[in-house]
């Protein structure tokens, strides 16, 4: 086997348990979730897992960073730097809605997940730079007065906090939001943190 196909076996390996961890998850809870279930329900032994992850809570770390990566690449997908900041901002909140209702066992995964003591420093810091493109935006928007003189992360909870409240009606509650309700719902977001 050459180098190129055993590093492809590997990451193979690697998001087949990271994918299977994540469904069981999502079915069965942390607790409810032994190692010896992700390697029976991915077909593969459990020291293959543990070729890859420390232990549980190294895996959790990990899907958690890897989640929070594709979230990432999601809302940048079509981002276009030249645009406005309204529209700017409104692209980035509705790809990062839309992929939360088109993804939601990722969804549910972070919102359950992200201050779970398990979650270690070093994922929360990694979180934190895989999610810089979108803090470099607030930065770059505060700078330019185009939102208000709020601390960031208040600007990002105005922001956030209804992205996780729509999201959890249409996965929890079956309320289909229609792309008019996704665009209401991100022109308020920008009201409510521009500057007037």
């Amino acid at each position: 086997m050459n180098v190129h196909s055993a590093l492809k076996n590997k990451l193979d390996k690697k998001n087949l348990i990271l994918d299977t961890t994540l469904e069981l998850i999502s079915e069965n809870g942390f607790h409810g979730t032994p190692i010896s279930m992700i390697a029976e329900k991915a077909g593969i032994g459990a020291g293959t897992i543990y070729r890859y992850f420390e232990n549980k809570e190294a895996l959790i770390n990990e899907l958690f960073k890897e989640i929070k990566r594709k979230v990432m690449n999601a809302m940048l997908d079509g981002y276009n730097e030249n645009k406005s900041f309204k529209d700017r901002f409104k692209h980035l909140w509705m790809n990062l809605i839309n992929y939360f209702m088109d993804h939601p066992k990722a969804f549910q995964f972070i919102e359950q997940h992200r201050y779970a003591s398990y979650m270690s420093k070093l994922t929360r810091e990694e979180s934190f730079m895989i999610m810089s493109p979108v803090m470099m935006f607030f930065i770059e928007a505060k700078s330019a007065k185009a939102m208000k003189d709020l601390p960031i992360y208040t600007i990002i909870s105005l922001a956030y906090g209804p992205i996780t409240s729509l999201a959890k009606l249409q996965i929890d509650h079956k309320q289909k939001l229609s792309a008019e309700r996704i665009e209401q719902a991100a022109n308020a977001c920008w009201d409510a943190v521009k500057n007037n």
